[in-house]
């Protein structure tokens, strides 16, 4: 992983928060917790010969990030 990808991380976590109505956007720190699970996912899967590319083709795992770690904080 390297800068350019923790950028890319960075801004797509930044985009899918803008996404969220005002009610329910993540506040910073979430968007921090959720930039940290979704650069955890991809480097987990880069073993594999997955990319970014691999999840965009199948899902918006920014935004899923954001929504794993509202849910975590509603508990």
């Amino acid at each position: 992983m390297n800068q350019s990808n923790l950028n890319d991380i960075a801004t797509r976590i930044a985009y899918a928060a803008e996404q969220f109505t005002p009610s329910h956007r993540p506040s910073g720190r979430q968007k921090a917790d959720a930039a940290a699970v979704l650069r955890d996912m991809v480097q987990a899967t880069e073993i594999h010969g997955l990319s970014f590319a691999d999840f965009d083709g199948i899902g918006d795992f920014p935004r899923m990030a954001i929504q794993l770690i509202q849910h975590r904080d509603k508990h």
